[in-house]
């Protein structure tokens, strides 16, 4: 191998089948009912005075005791004064929960956005998320009466695409192209330690004067703690590029997962500890475990790691591994440097140099 502007790359790909003895991590989540289900999503005007997170802990404290009972998953995000709720279930507890909302005074105006049978994305009972959003109630509640307008025209999308469309500002860059998978590539980056992944999305956001949207989200564990997660959204003609920055602990959760498919790929951001770094490929592993279509690993670190086990375990949960070595300073522009011609690939946009011989 050569130094290719401070950069040492290999790119192997390591294609696997699923290992079901999974990947030893024990405080994932492992039960999903199997079989189709009701999916439902409405949106409806809050009406919580006071702190909304803090009152989505409660409704979560109150959900987890009847919803599960009820065979019911559920996904709640905040934005610009609304609520946005998605479930799975069985009819008759999707029904059950329903009837709940209907009468509970912190909704009102309720709007059914979605509604169908398939399976089940949300991998846990609960799941919630506020996104910080420079938009009026007035503007959201546009986009819900749109969405309503397309449901009851018998328009088809699934239930992540009307999540999608519905907490994208209209606005937003790229928000047009989101529904098109050849047109908006999304990119998760989570590291091993620290906090590289962030300070790697603020320093896009930076660089492409581009807004970084930050997030919040929250799982069924009441003793876990809520996990941060940033976005920006470049243009990279001829595609829009969302790159989210996802705290470590965030993979655990199910709104998390439901959105896994949706990636072409994963950054880890190595240390170079091997038990930081196994850690965090085995959250990843366990959180890929059921999906039909996986993202693709890229793994970057110092040019000292060792990247063999950790292929090993890509490998024994079906992912495609690629690794990259970075010599000297590692910094956001280094981790970028290496990621993007990587990034670029799927899409026919870079050309790689071939590799010398070993």
């Amino acid at each position: 191998m050569s130094p290719q502007g401070g950069l040492f790359l290999r790119a192997r790909k390591v294609i696997g089948v699923h290992d079901s003895t999974g990947s030893g991590w024990q405080d994932f989540p492992v039960s999903i009912p199997p079989g189709e289900v009701d999916r439902l999503m409405y949106a409806s005007l809050c009406c919580v005075q006071g702190g909304v997170f803090e009152e989505m802990h409660r409704i979560r404290e109150h959900a987890l005791r009847r919803n599960v009972a009820d065979g019911v998953h559920v996904a709640l995000l905040y934005q610009s004064g609304w609520f946005l709720e998605w479930l799975e279930g069985p009819a008759q507890g999707v029904r059950a929960v329903m009837a709940r909302v209907a009468r509970d005074p912190r909704h009102r105006s309720i709007k059914l956005l979605h509604a169908s049978r398939g399976l089940r994305r949300l991998t846990e009972p609960w799941s919630m998320a506020m996104a910080q959003a420079h938009e009026r109630p007035s503007e959201f509640a546009g986009r819900v009466v749109a969405l309503r307008e397309l449901h009851r025209a018998g328009e088809d999308m699934d239930p992540a695409t009307v999540w999608r469309r519905l907490s994208t500002p209209m606005t937003h860059p790229g928000a047009a192209e989101q529904a098109q998978s050849d047109r908006f590539q999304r990119v998760m980056v989570c590291s091993a330690q620290g906090a590289d992944s962030f300070e790697l999305v603020r320093w896009l956001g930076q660089l492409h004067d581009a807004e970084v949207v930050h997030r919040r989200f929250a799982g069924s564990r009441a003793d876990a703690r809520d996990v941060a997660t940033d976005y920006v959204d470049l243009a990279c003609d001829p595609v829009v590029r969302r790159v989210i920055a996802m705290a470590r602990n965030g993979l655990q959760i199910g709104l998390t997962q439901a959105f896994l498919p949706d990636y072409s790929h994963v950054i880890l951001l190595l240390a170079g500890d091997p038990v930081r770094d196994t850690q965090l490929v085995q959250r990843l592993v366990a959180a890929c475990a059921r999906l039909s279509h996986r993202p693709v690993v890229i793994g970057l670190a110092p040019i000292d790691a060792d990247h063999a086990p950790l292929q090993r375990l890509a490998h024994a949960g079906g992912l495609v591994y690629l690794d990259c070595e970075l010599a000297g300073s590692i910094d956001a522009p280094a981790w970028w440097a290496a990621a993007e011609p990587l990034l670029d690939l799927i899409l026919g946009l870079h050309t790689p140099e071939p590799l010398p011989p070993a």
